[in-house]
């Protein structure tokens, strides 16, 4: 066998095949490498998801608690922090909506202008630590009021808002249903909201997915009862709209100081990927403040929409059956 260090043929004009080798290898290594630049790069989001103790009806609290929280997020290298439902105002339905008359005019008197004031001090915290923010606070709009989610970015400010669609008939006092479903980009991530009990609804995480999401935030401020487990409950639900569309889903609650029977506090995160398994999931006591760290991947949205090619979900409908969704339902208690 020849060596590959001896000179080829009879020795005139050739290279050693050592040296073929080594310049094909880097021929092709270049090739490969200048592929790679041209294709478009994989995003990812390090999103810190907190659940802070809040003070019903206190912003003031609930502001310096957010603070503090952003901060930590900024330590541990997040992106984005993401607080849940009115965590700002502070409202809780197993305390909020036991209020006398008189409190909660004072507390729908809370509500503020988008952008205003508290959307000033969230740009300002959200450039001073380099970190996005996205939370919860009641929203006042000429004579009306809304369950908002905002964003604002670190380095652009205000970014948008989402207001609630399904207002539960116990909010119905406080906040009007929202009607507009946006996709926001953070950090090249499609992000999408959905606020509590819109998780409960296909329709509003296949619109956020139609629209572009492949990530949809789901803050909530609830709580836990016997009967229905908070985690346990919103996983089920929240698996089917991650694994349908083929998003990641993060949903967080309020950790709050509750003394009603029944009641109990429920200060969770989990997070669901797009194959619909659960990636992370809270432990320990509901009533303490905790922050968990999850990556979002954009390489994994796009593997597990083209898993099922032309037959996934988003590109094979049949718009045109679905007309009874767009008509009111009748009640089956009253019929």
């Amino acid at each position: 066998m020849q060596n590959p260090g001896r000179l080829a043929h009879d020795g005139r004009n050739a290279r050693p095949a050592s040296l073929i080798f080594t310049f094909r290898a880097c021929a092709l290594t270049f090739l490969a490498s200048s592929l790679q630049s041209l294709a478009p790069s994989p995003l990812s989001l390090t999103l810190a998801s907190i659940c802070p103790l809040m003070a019903p009806g206190d912003p003031d609290v609930n502001m310096r608690t957010l603070a503090r929280w952003v901060g930590a997020a900024a330590e541990q290298g997040a992106d984005l922090a993401l607080f849940p439902e009115t965590f700002i105002t502070g409202y809780i339905g197993d305390v909020v909506d036991f209020w006398p008359a008189d409190r909660k005019r004072a507390f729908i008197d809370l509500a503020q202008p988008v952008p205003g004031p508290i959307v000033q001090k969230l740009e300002k915290l959200a450039s001073e630590t380099n970190v996005h923010v996205c939370a919860g606070m009641l929203e006042r709009d000429g004579e009306h009021c809304y369950n908002t989610q905002v964003l604002v970015r670190a380095d652009t400010g205000f970014t948008g808002r989402y207001r609630k669609v399904q207002v539960a008939q116990r909010e119905q006092w406080f906040s009007e249903p929202g009607d507009e479903f946006p996709v926001f980009d953070i950090d090249g991530i499609a992000t999408g909201l959905m606020i509590c009990r819109d998780k409960s609804f296909p329709e509003v995480a296949r619109i956020l997915a139609l629209n572009g999401a492949q990530l949809l935030l789901n803050p909530h401020s609830t709580t836990a009862c016997p009967d229905r487990d908070f985690v346990d409950w919103s996983i089920r639900l929240c698996t089917a709209r991650a694994m349908e569309n083929g998003c990641y889903l993060i949903a967080n609650n309020n950790v709050v100081d509750i003394d009603r029977e029944g009641s109990r506090s429920a200060g969770y995160t989990f997070a669901i990927d797009p194959w619909g398994e659960v990636i992370h999931r809270d432990t320990g006591p509901g009533d303490e403040e905790k922050l968990a760290l999850v990556c979002v991947d954009s390489k994994v949205v796009a593997r597990r929409r083209a898993s099922e090619g032309e037959h996934f979900n988003l590109w094979s409908r049949t718009p045109g059956a679905y007309g009874r969704l767009i008509q009111e339902g009748d009640d089956p208690r009253y019929e």
